[in-house]
This record gives structure tokens, C-alpha cells and sequence, in this order.
């Protein structure tokens, strides 16, 4: 029986002549695919380059160095702590990350994980352990927060180095517990229920299937992670999809599987540096707090960030995905689960690392 989840496309052909081949006539293809799910369309195309220029991170790492209110004992002095009624010790710590309110809140319960003692971590070398810290800092934070009236979603968010969004060098991650967690959410979660109601099954344990069988967009798997290239990618040169099966929210994992996320995000983010990346977005989609796993399953998209051109500050978002939100990539997904399987398998430790200090 033919499954249910189809990945659809259509191919695009432009004429042209070139001047980069003495105005010959050609045809230069492109492609459109919809999410399986959704529907949305996204696009293939500007096959331009498979790797990101070159950047010097010094100058940005000692800089930021100077004024980081996150070193040392200034992440004890400088940031503020939790009402007593809510986190009596003012702080959470797990490991060596420590959690407190935002400064500058995104809800009403919103707080920063600093999730390494180190002002930097390099791309290719962010420690497993850091990972498990700032998730599991995040974890307990959710589980001591007051239940809320209504649906109410907790979310983790990592923007890491300045092309994603990041305000801050050092390690961080933004923790959210919110009635409002984002249009993408609640139009994933809407057309899963939709799905559910029509497939009696979850969406995410169908959409394993199909592409463990098909193949090409699998990258691995590894103790009830499954990380796939997505069919329709948000990031311009590639992204990750991680899927915790039968997991609804990250109040769910327990230790096994946050290492075994993190060990899986580690070996990634060493495939995408071996590219010269060196910055990317992390969120985390849960299903809304004390929901079970029967329609959504938690997930986490990992997506590289870039300049396209350091020299002009060229980021890689531009009218498309931002206004026409339609999501736009210079690489194809089955060439992003190629390349990186090996590295999630942990056959490819070195490669090409991205740009990184000379001394961190």
C-alpha cells in the first residue's frame, strides 16, 4: 500500500543566453517542492556555491570577549535573578549552565541558558556536554514553572554566533514557556491533527518511514533520534530535522536522550563547519505542555546561517523567505543527508573545519 506521505515536486526551466559562456542559449533548471505535510512550497535553486566564504573570527571573538556579560562571575553579578516565589535561589544551574530571567523578556516567563563556561566554542567542536547542560538546565526550569490555564508550550531556542540572530558570542540559549509559541507551531500542530484524524496515526512516525525507505534524505539514527535532510530545506545551503519518537515534549526525555541528541547535533554541526559554516539557528517544537505523544512528536530544526558576502554584510534571508515566506535553498537535500551521514556515523570526525580563532 502506497504511503500517504508523497513528496511532491516540479521542475522549472529558464532560458537565457549567458554571458558566462559567450551568450550561448541555455537552460538553467530549478525546482519547487511542498512539504508533505503542510503543503508549503519551497524552492531549489542559484546552485551558486555548496560552501560558505571565508570569515576571520578573531577580532569578532576578542572583541565580544571584552564586554560579555556571561564570563567569569560576571553571569553571578550582571544578571538578574528570579522572583523568590518562582526560583527561591534566584538561578537554576545544571552542570555548568546556569539559567535566569531575560532582561529582555519574550513572555511572560522567558530566560537565558548559559550553557558554557568557555566565551567561545568553535562549530566544529561544540562539547556534547555543553549541549546536555543547556537542555537539561531547560528542562528543569519547565518542570519548576507554575502550570498556566489554557495550552501552553515550552520552547528552547539556540541562536549561535551573530549570522543567526545572536546578541552574544558566548553560549546561550533562549528558554520559553508561552501561550503564543509562533505561527510555524501552531500551523504544524493544526495540519498534524488534521493528519491524524485522517491517518490514525502521528505524522512524524509515517514520515520516518517513507524516508527511511526512500533513502536519500536519511541521515541516521541513533537511540530514538532520527535526524533526516527535510524535503522542502529552510536553510540556503542545507538543514536538519532531529525527531524524538513517541516524545511529545522536552519534559519527556530523560538523560539517555538528550546525550544521545547531543551527541548526534555535535557530529552534524562538525559536517556543516567542514563546509566553512560556522553559525546556525536551533528550535525546539514541542506539543503543548502534558499532551502525550499520540499526534505530535517532538522535534528540533537545525539550520546553518551564513553571510553570502562577508564584505557587504549579505545575510542569507532575503524578500522570499521573509515576506513571501516561501523557503528558498542552494542545496539539494539528498546531496545534505550524503554528506553528512558519515559524519552523524562518526566516520568523519576532521574534514575542512570552519572558521575559527587562532586561540580561543
Amino acid at each position: 500500500m502506497a504511503s500517504p506521505v508523497q513528496f511532491r515536486s516540479e521542475r522549472k526551466a529558464a532560458r537565457l543566453h549567458d554571458p558566462r559562456h559567450a551568450f550561448a542559449l541555455r537552460t538553467v533548471e530549478s525546482e519547487v517542492r511542498w512539504d508533505p505535510l503542510t503543503g508549503d512550497s519551497g524552492r531549489i535553486c542559484h546552485f551558486a556555491f555548496n560552501s560558505a566564504p571565508p570569515a576571520d573570527l578573531q577580532t569578532l571573538v576578542e572583541t565580544s570577549k571584552q564586554t560579555c556579560p556571561f564570563c567569569g562571575d560576571k553571569v553571578n553579578t550582571v544578571t538578574p535573578t528570579f522572583a523568590g516565589d518562582e526560583i527561591p535561589e534566584g538561578r537554576l544551574r545544571h552542570g555548568d549552565a546556569v539559567l535566569f530571567p531575560n532582561l529582555f523578556p519574550y513572555d511572560d516567563v522567558s530566560a537565558v541558558a548559559v550553557i558554557s563556561r568557555n566565551h567561545f566554542v568553535p562549530m566544529d567542536d561544540v562539547p556534547e556536554q555543553a549541549i546536555v547542560d543547556g537542555l537539561g538546565v531547560a528542562r528543569d526550569f519547565f518542570e519548576r514553572s507554575a502550570p498556566d490555564p489554557g495550552p501552553r508550550w515550552s520552547i528552547v531556542n539556540w541562536n549561535y554566533m551573530p549570522p543567526s540572530g545572536g546578541s552574544q558570542v558566548h553560549p546561550h540559549m533562549q528558554v520559553v514557556h508561552t501561550a503564543n509559541p509562533g505561527n510555524a507551531i501552531l500551523r504544524l500542530q493544526a495540519a498534524e491533527r488534521d493528519w491524524r484524524a485522517r491517518h490514525r496515526r502521528p505524522y512524524a512516525a509515517m514520515l520516518i518511514e517513507a524516508e527511511h525507505a526512500a533513502g536519500d534524505r536519511w541521515i541516521g539514527e541513533t537511540d530514538g533520534v532520527v535526524f533526516l535532510a527535510p524535503y522542502v530545506p529552510a536553510g540556503l545551503l542545507g538543514d536538519v530535522t532531529a525527531i524524538f519518537a513517541d516524545t511529545a515534549t522536552l519534559a519527556d526525555l530523560d538523560d539517555t536522550r538528550i546525550e544521545a541528541f547531543a551527541r548526534g547535533l555535535r557530529r552534524l554541526l562538525r559536517g556543516f563547519s567542514a563546509k566553512g559554516l560556522w553559525s546556525f539557528n536551533l528550535v525546539l517544537f514541542p506539543a503543548p505542555v502534558g499532551a502525550d505523544a499520540s499526534t505530535h512528536w517532538l522535534m528540533a530544526r537545525i539550520v546553518p546561517r551564513l553571510y553570502i558576502n562577508p564584505a557587504l554584510h549579505v545575510t542569507d534571508v532575503a524578500y522570499m523567505p521573509l515576506l513571501l515566506e516561501e523557503r528558498f535553498a542552494m542545496t539539494w537535500p539528498e546531496d545534505t543527508a550524503a554528506h553528512l551521514r558519515p559524519f552523524l556515523r562518526g566516520e568523519a570526525a576532521g574534514g575542512s573545519p570552519g572558521p575559527r580563532p587562532a586561540a580561543a
